[in-house]
This record gives C-alpha cells, sequence and structure tokens, in this order.
C-alpha cells in the first residue's frame, strides 16, 4: 500500500469542497466539513504574506462561498516532500479559474496531520502565486 495515497485523498477532496463554496453550489454543512478538516492551531500564510489563523480562514471562507460562480480547482505535481509516522508535507501546484475570467496559479506547500485512523488534518498551509 501507498502511504502517501491518504494526502493526496485528502487534496483532491478538500479542493472539490472548496470549489463547491466558491462556486455556490455548496450545501449548508459545506463550511463545517471544509473547517474540520483543519486543526485547531492551523495557519496559512497566504500569496501576500499575511496569516491566517483557523479563525480568519473560516471568515475567508463565508466571505468567499458563491463569490466565484464557475469555479474550478484543479490540482497537479502532487509530491511528498517528507513523510514520517505522524503526517507528511506535501507539495503541489493549484490552478483556479472561474467563469469570469480569473485565474491563477499557486505553489503550495502543506503540513498534514494523520492520525491513528488515517484522517488526515491539515496544520499549515503556504502559498505562493506562480506562473505555469
Amino acid at each position: 500500500m501507498n502511504n502517501n495515497i491518504p494526502y493526496f485523498n485528502e487534496l483532491d477532496a478538500i479542493h472539490v469542497e472548496i470549489e463547491a463554496l466558491f462556486d455556490g453550489s455548496a450545501d449548508d454543512l459545506a463550511l463545517e466539513r471544509i473547517m474540520a478538516r483543519f486543526a485547531p492551531q492551523f495557519t496559512l500564510i497566504v500569496p501576500s504574506g499575511a496569516v491566517l489563523d483557523h479563525a480568519a480562514l473560516r471568515e475567508t471562507f463565508a466571505r468567499l462561498r458563491g463569490a466565484r460562480p464557475g469555479s474550478q480547482i484543479d490540482i497537479r505535481d502532487r509530491e511528498i516532500v517528507v513523510e514520517y509516522p505522524s503526517g507528511a508535507v506535501v507539495k503541489y501546484r493549484e490552478y483556479q479559474r472561474d467563469i469570469a475570467g480569473n485565474a491563477n496559479v499557486r505553489r503550495s506547500t502543506a503540513v498534514m496531520d494523520v492520525d491513528a485512523q488515517g484522517k488526515v488534518t491539515w496544520r499549515h498551509l503556504h502559498e505562493t502565486f506562480c506562473t505555469e
């Protein structure tokens, strides 16, 4: 069995949820499901360099709900940087676009925890805008 699969599965699953949230097609419980994927001590460094904690991330997702009709998120170039018994550091490229023609590409590095039951939780994420 490939131990990397839980991290890559989590990448795909969360981005499907976020895509629907941004698009406005997510159900009423989507924000709660998304936020449950992040550790309480989660931090995010956004491309501008600002740091968001768990509460600020929730506010950001709530504000962006339905704000990007036709949102599409494509995850590429997944790679495990390092894996250890309680988690992994993963890097990937994220391509975002919507029907208004807005598009961006981000290089992201995530620190993910995994518990004894195999549940993956996001601990830290650093995103940087880039070209393809």
